[in-house]
């Protein structure tokens, strides 16, 4: 599902029942849908659907199928959908008690006075806009809508809670975006990913939802320099030449400078999504306030600094060739020149996000050593980790904490290394489980594992606990397992992070070959990479923006870079390279 993305089973089985439907007929999804033009750079409503009223002597089913239609009405309203229910059902139905998006719907007429709602649940929203993939033993939606007489006509007096949709209007009508949180150092912004609905306010909404703080999947782990009990006045606007006017309570005078900034760079991140928008102006009761260093117009390409991609500066892919570490082209690989070129091939690598260190697994998969990487570096090669087992690649953060984890007979443990030496990392979840590829996001907020269980391996995210004045003590949250949407990837064995929200996945669906996907951490978005692979890929490497293109590696020595035409290109050119890898 393309652009889709907590809380659906218990949402739903409130109201659905088993039934044995009869009759089924599929529903109709969608009326007359008309093209809008498009106003302004905003973020405004590509389409209008208007669904009809009741129609005058409809039997049950038809009303039902109705109901469903006017559900699917844009811009949202929900006017329509109460003229197909009880005049009691219409006043206790509340559409905020969440989205559901399904796909595959049929109704089905069961007797005089009820109704069959047959689907497949694809995910939800709640009310903060995070999604939720349906697991698969709550997939199936059978519901039992009851109808009675209502001034001569059928109307449903049992709807099922919130608001149903399929998968073409959740498509239309909804955009991903991302709340902007700071990790418990302050020193770099995460993304706590949610949908808003296509709208002229979305501006405002994005803020609202800020001052709100983190949502469930962050609680405890990232924090916000938003003053509390602060709200917007009215509205945030854009003026012609790109400037937003947040106006906010007075809550905010309260700030010192320090937060000042960081509140600013939230607001600076999480609106700079929005089309349109180039800069942002904080005022309270018709005043703008001025930010320490910054002033009153804040455009947003400042505070790059915090950005959860790592300062995105260092951009090389880096592979092995027969005699070290090489940095890799479209044309050629050349030799990394700086103290790591002392250290033979090994099994793996891992370069820090400055580009500054690597990690070299030795060949055994025991020792891990650790060099700078530039010419004239004084990291001399040092031994960061030895006596392990089957050492996976290793995965560094924002904070230069090396994140290794040991594969054994008994499970995988876990570890936080630098050049002090190594603390065990509590992973509950993880650590009696055979984790076969890992990595930490680079704002070091999450940790993205594929776990084998028999035959098939799931991929899961934990949240990272740290400490905010020793960045190098850390826990793992409890691991929670990321289920596509509607794409089914088995036997996964390689990842990396595409960006903050994003991970590339090797896997394969059933009865097809390995590839790369991209998937989307809350799982609302799976997308197998466009372009013919000439190669079967073993390894997979990413980057933190569009300018560190998803790269594999295949047995056969070759690396292709999937290009910005989603083609696929060999790089190196006749280099024998293996194990490619970006910085992260």
């Amino acid at each position: 599902m393309t652009s889709v993305t907590t809380r659906l089973a218990q949402l739903a089985a409130v109201s659905l029942v088993l039934l044995v439907a009869s009759a089924c007929v599929s529903i109709p999804t969608s009326s007359s849908v008309q093209e809008g033009r498009a106003v302004g750079p905003q973020n405004e409503p590509i389409f209008i659907n208007t669904p009809p009223d009741p129609i005058a002597g409809a039997e049950p089913a038809a009303v039902v199928q109705g109901f469903f239609q006017a559900m699917l009405a844009y811009p949202q309203t929900a006017t329509i959908a109460r003229k197909y229910l009880t005049p009691a059902a219409a006043a206790a139905w509340n559409p905020q008690d969440g989205l559901v998006v399904y796909a595959e719907p049929s109704v089905g007429q069961r007797s005089k006075t009820s109704v069959s709602f047959a689907a497949t649940a694809l995910g939800s929203l709640d009310e903060r806009g995070s999604w939720t993939s349906a697991r698969p033993a709550h997939r199936q939606i059978l519901a039992d809508l009851r109808v009675k007489r209502v001034d001569g006509e059928w109307r449903i007096e049992n709807p099922l809670p919130g608001i149903y949709v399929d998968r073409d209007f959740f498509q239309r009508g909804y955009d991903p975006y991302s709340l902007y949180f700071f990790d418990p150092t302050r020193t770099v912004l995460t993304p706590d990913p949610v949908y808003l609905v296509k709208s002229d306010s979305t501006a405002t909404t994005l803020v609202k939802d800020l001052l709100g703080g983190p949502t469930s999947d962050l609680a405890g782990v990232a924090g916000s320099a938003a003053p509390s009990g602060a709200q917007v006045d009215v509205s945030v606007s854009t003026s012609a030449t790109g400037v937003a006017e947040i106006p906010l309570s007075a809550d905010v005078l309260s700030l010192s400078a320090d937060d000042r900034q960081l509140f600013a760079a939230q607001l600076v991140w999480t609106l700079r999504q929005v089309p349109g928008i180039e800069a942002i102006s904080i005022t309270v009761d018709g005043i703008q306030l001025s930010v320490p260093n910054v002033g009153a117009e804040i455009s947003v390409d400042k505070y790059a600094g915090y950005d959860p991609a790592g300062l995105a500066g260092e951009r090389r892919l880096f592979a092995f060739d027969k005699q070290g570490l090489v940095t890799v082209a479209s044309a050629d690989a050349a030799p990394v020149l700086g103290p790591v070129r002392a250290i033979p091939p090994g099994r793996s690598a891992a370069i820090d996000t400055s580009g500054s260190l690597a990690a070299i697994v030795d060949p055994g998969g025991r020792t891990i050593l650790v060099a700078g990487v530039p010419t004239g570096s004084d990291d001399a090669v040092s031994t960061w980790f030895s006596d392990g087992t089957r050492l996976l690649r290793p995965s560094w953060d924002v904070h230069t904490v090396l994140w290794v984890v040991d594969r054994t007979t008994t499970g995988s443990n876990f570890y936080a290394v630098t050049a002090d030496g190594a603390r065990p990392v509590r992973a509950p979840g993880l650590s009696d489980q055979d984790v076969v590829a890992f990595a930490v996001s680079r704002d070091g907020v999450r940790l993205a594992a594929i776990v084998r269980s028999g035959a098939n391996t799931k991929l899961v995210v934990s949240m990272i606990n740290r400490n905010p004045q020793d960045p190098t003590r850390v826990s793992l949250r409890d691991a929670h397992q990321i289920l596509s949407a509607d794409v089914n990837v088995r036997q996964m064995t390689g990842l990396a992070w595409v960006g903050p929200t994003s991970l590339a996945v090797l896997g394969s669906e059933p009865n097809v070959s390995l590839q790369p996907y991209e998937v989307a951490i809350d799982g609302s978005d799976t997308e197998q990479a466009s372009g013919f692979l000439p190669v079967r890929p073993v390894r997979i490497a990413a980057g933190p923006n569009l300018d560190a293109p998803i790269a594999v590696g295949a047995l056969n020595g070759e690396i292709y870079v999937q290009t910005a035409d989603l083609s696929w290109v060999r790089f190196g050119g006749t280099s024998r390279l293996r194990a490619p890898v970006y910085p992260g």
